[in-house]
Protein backbone atom coordinates (compact mmCIF):
# COMPACT_ATOMS: atom_id res chain seq x y z
CA UNK A 1 0.00 0.00 0.00
CA UNK A 2 1.26 3.52 -1.01
CA UNK A 3 0.11 6.46 -0.47
CA UNK A 4 0.13 9.09 -3.37
CA UNK A 5 -1.12 12.47 -4.34
CA UNK A 6 -3.47 13.67 -7.60
CA UNK A 7 -4.44 16.35 -8.90
CA UNK A 8 -7.89 17.68 -9.82
CA UNK A 9 -9.51 20.48 -11.61
CA UNK A 10 -11.76 22.35 -9.53
CA UNK A 11 -14.76 20.88 -11.58
CA UNK A 12 -13.53 17.58 -11.12
CA UNK A 13 -13.43 17.98 -7.33
CA UNK A 14 -16.88 19.46 -7.72
CA UNK A 15 -17.73 15.87 -9.32
CA UNK A 16 -15.85 14.39 -6.19
CA UNK A 17 -17.52 15.95 -3.67
CA UNK A 18 -20.84 15.19 -5.21
CA UNK A 19 -20.40 11.34 -5.50
CA UNK A 20 -20.42 11.47 -9.93
CA UNK A 21 -17.08 10.36 -9.94
CA UNK A 22 -15.42 7.65 -9.44
CA UNK A 23 -12.94 6.58 -12.17
CA UNK A 24 -10.23 8.92 -13.64
CA UNK A 25 -8.35 8.11 -16.60
CA UNK A 26 -4.32 9.73 -16.85
CA UNK A 27 -1.64 8.95 -19.32
CA UNK A 28 0.06 5.83 -19.02
CA UNK A 29 3.38 7.77 -18.75
CA UNK A 30 2.38 9.28 -15.65
CA UNK A 31 3.89 8.19 -12.00
CA UNK A 32 0.53 7.23 -11.34
CA UNK A 33 1.05 4.17 -13.68
CA UNK A 34 2.15 2.43 -10.76
CA UNK A 35 -0.60 2.88 -8.64
CA UNK A 36 -2.23 -0.63 -7.56
CA UNK A 37 -5.22 -1.84 -5.95
CA UNK A 38 -5.15 -0.73 -2.75
CA UNK A 39 -3.34 2.44 -2.87
CA UNK A 40 -4.61 5.38 -1.39
CA UNK A 41 -4.74 8.91 -3.43
CA UNK A 42 -4.89 11.88 -1.25
CA UNK A 43 -6.26 14.61 -3.54
CA UNK A 44 -4.76 17.94 -4.20
CA UNK A 45 -6.61 21.47 -5.17
CA UNK A 46 -6.51 25.06 -5.25
CA UNK A 47 -6.72 26.48 -1.81
CA UNK A 48 -6.06 29.53 0.06
CA UNK A 49 -4.95 30.46 3.82
CA UNK A 50 -5.73 33.05 5.81
CA UNK A 51 -4.54 34.05 9.55
CA UNK A 52 -5.69 36.32 11.58
CA UNK A 53 -4.78 36.03 15.86
CA UNK A 54 -4.48 32.01 16.99
CA UNK A 55 -6.99 30.76 14.00
CA UNK A 56 -6.69 30.52 10.60
CA UNK A 57 -9.39 29.94 8.18
CA UNK A 58 -8.53 27.21 4.76
CA UNK A 59 -10.70 27.30 2.12
CA UNK A 60 -11.18 25.46 -1.14
CA UNK A 61 -11.62 27.38 -4.81
CA UNK A 62 -13.44 24.34 -6.04
CA UNK A 63 -16.86 25.19 -3.56
CA UNK A 64 -15.55 28.11 -1.05
CA UNK A 65 -16.38 25.76 1.72
CA UNK A 66 -13.39 26.39 4.73
CA UNK A 67 -12.40 24.89 8.16
CA UNK A 68 -11.24 26.66 10.67
CA UNK A 69 -7.34 25.52 12.50
CA UNK A 70 -5.78 26.35 15.97
CA UNK A 71 -2.85 26.18 17.64
CA UNK A 72 -4.09 22.45 19.33
CA UNK A 73 -6.87 21.56 16.39
CA UNK A 74 -7.54 18.01 15.60
CA UNK A 75 -8.25 18.99 12.02
CA UNK A 76 -4.22 18.84 11.64
CA UNK A 77 -2.36 15.90 12.12
CA UNK A 78 0.67 16.04 14.01
CA UNK A 79 3.10 14.80 11.55
CA UNK A 80 1.79 18.12 9.41
CA UNK A 81 2.27 20.73 12.04
CA UNK A 82 5.19 21.93 11.25
CA UNK A 83 4.27 22.72 7.72
CA UNK A 84 1.25 24.26 8.84
CA UNK A 85 2.59 26.62 11.26
CA UNK A 86 5.25 27.73 8.65
CA UNK A 87 2.07 28.59 6.26
CA UNK A 88 0.29 30.10 8.91
CA UNK A 89 3.26 32.53 10.02
CA UNK A 90 3.46 33.22 6.48
CA UNK A 91 0.17 34.58 5.90
CA UNK A 92 -0.08 36.66 9.16
CA UNK A 93 3.73 38.03 8.36
CA UNK A 94 2.15 39.37 5.46
CA UNK A 95 -0.85 40.38 6.51
CA UNK A 96 -3.01 39.28 3.81
CA UNK A 97 -4.38 35.28 2.45
CA UNK A 98 -2.15 32.80 0.93
CA UNK A 99 -2.76 30.96 -2.08
CA UNK A 100 -1.52 27.67 -3.17
CA UNK A 101 -2.39 26.09 -6.40
CA UNK A 102 -3.06 22.55 -6.42
CA UNK A 103 0.17 21.04 -6.97
CA UNK A 104 1.19 22.93 -4.45
CA UNK A 105 -1.30 21.64 -1.74
CA UNK A 106 0.58 20.36 1.12
CA UNK A 107 -0.54 17.18 2.38
CA UNK A 108 -2.17 18.17 5.94
CA UNK A 109 -4.64 20.54 3.58
CA UNK A 110 -6.35 17.29 1.40
CA UNK A 111 -10.10 17.11 2.15
CA UNK A 112 -10.71 14.01 0.19
CA UNK A 113 -9.22 10.50 -0.12
CA UNK A 114 -9.49 7.91 -2.66
CA UNK A 115 -9.27 4.14 -1.99
CA UNK A 116 -8.27 2.38 -5.50
CA UNK A 117 -10.06 -0.66 -6.24
CA UNK A 118 -9.38 -1.23 -9.39
CA UNK A 119 -6.34 -0.57 -12.31
CA UNK A 120 -6.08 -1.26 -15.72
CA UNK A 121 -3.97 -0.06 -19.19
CA UNK A 122 -5.82 0.59 -22.62
CA UNK A 123 -6.17 3.18 -24.93
CA UNK A 124 -7.92 6.46 -24.63
CA UNK A 125 -10.94 5.50 -26.90
CA UNK A 126 -11.76 1.99 -25.60
CA UNK A 127 -13.72 4.06 -23.40
CA UNK A 128 -17.19 3.05 -22.67
CA UNK A 129 -20.35 5.20 -22.02
CA UNK A 130 -20.69 3.85 -18.41
CA UNK A 131 -16.93 4.64 -17.70
CA UNK A 132 -17.08 8.33 -19.11
CA UNK A 133 -20.21 8.69 -16.89
CA UNK A 134 -18.41 7.79 -14.10
CA UNK A 135 -15.70 9.83 -14.69
CA UNK A 136 -17.65 12.66 -13.60
CA UNK A 137 -19.40 14.17 -16.69
CA UNK A 138 -22.08 16.27 -15.67
CA UNK A 139 -25.51 16.83 -17.53
CA UNK A 140 -26.62 19.87 -19.51
CA UNK A 141 -30.24 20.11 -19.71
CA UNK A 142 -30.97 16.48 -21.64
CA UNK A 143 -27.73 16.33 -23.02
CA UNK A 144 -24.82 16.13 -21.73
CA UNK A 145 -22.02 19.04 -21.09
CA UNK A 146 -19.85 20.06 -23.53
CA UNK A 147 -16.04 21.38 -22.00
CA UNK A 148 -15.15 23.35 -25.19
CA UNK A 149 -15.84 26.71 -26.03
CA UNK A 150 -18.63 25.62 -28.08
CA UNK A 151 -21.56 26.52 -25.72
CA UNK A 152 -23.37 23.45 -27.17
CA UNK A 153 -24.65 20.42 -25.38
CA UNK A 154 -23.48 17.00 -26.35
CA UNK A 155 -25.52 13.74 -27.56
CA UNK A 156 -23.71 11.36 -25.53
CA UNK A 157 -21.75 10.44 -22.43
CA UNK A 158 -18.19 9.47 -24.42
CA UNK A 159 -18.70 12.61 -26.80
CA UNK A 160 -18.96 14.49 -23.62
CA UNK A 161 -15.36 13.20 -21.87
CA UNK A 162 -14.15 13.74 -25.48
CA UNK A 163 -14.45 17.09 -24.90
CA UNK A 164 -13.24 17.32 -21.37
CA UNK A 165 -10.17 15.23 -22.06
CA UNK A 166 -9.62 17.38 -25.26
CA UNK A 167 -9.64 20.49 -22.77
CA UNK A 168 -6.47 19.18 -20.52
CA UNK A 169 -4.41 17.49 -23.38
CA UNK A 170 -3.59 19.81 -26.38
CA UNK A 171 -0.25 18.61 -27.15
CA UNK A 172 0.55 16.30 -29.66
CA UNK A 173 0.49 12.65 -28.95
CA UNK A 174 -1.75 13.53 -25.60
CA UNK A 175 -5.16 14.54 -27.27
CA UNK A 176 -7.90 12.17 -28.13
CA UNK A 177 -7.41 11.99 -31.70
CA UNK A 178 -4.00 10.47 -30.86
CA UNK A 179 -5.57 7.83 -28.56
CA UNK A 180 -2.76 7.57 -26.41
CA UNK A 181 -2.72 4.58 -23.71
CA UNK A 182 -3.93 5.35 -20.39
CA UNK A 183 -4.00 4.18 -17.00
CA UNK A 184 -7.77 4.14 -15.59
CA UNK A 185 -7.98 4.02 -11.81
CA UNK A 186 -11.19 3.50 -10.35
CA UNK A 187 -11.93 4.08 -6.74
CA UNK A 188 -14.14 5.32 -3.79
CA UNK A 189 -14.16 8.27 -2.17
CA UNK A 190 -14.02 9.17 1.30
CA UNK A 191 -14.71 12.57 3.15
CA UNK A 192 -11.37 13.09 5.50
CA UNK A 193 -7.92 14.07 5.50
CA UNK A 194 -5.40 11.03 4.49
CA UNK A 195 -3.71 11.02 7.57
CA UNK A 196 -7.19 11.59 10.25
CA UNK A 197 -8.51 8.91 8.29
CA UNK A 198 -5.68 6.30 8.70
CA UNK A 199 -3.60 8.17 11.76
CA UNK A 200 -1.88 4.77 12.34
CA UNK A 201 -1.67 3.71 8.68
CA UNK A 202 1.43 6.42 7.23
CA UNK A 203 3.07 4.46 4.65
CA UNK A 204 5.18 5.38 1.83
CA UNK A 205 4.60 8.55 -0.06
CA UNK A 206 5.14 9.07 -3.68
Amino acid sequence: MVDRPIIFSAAMVRALLAGRKTQTRRLATSPLRRVEVGDRLYVRESMHLWSAGHDAEVTFAADDRSFQTGPNTGDIPDASLTAYFRMVDQSRAKGRRISRPSIHMPRWASRLTLIVEGVKVEPLQSITSRDAISEGIERAGGEWRCYDSSGTGCLGARESFCTLWSSLHEAPGQRWQDNPNVVALSFRVEHGNIDTLYPNLRSARA
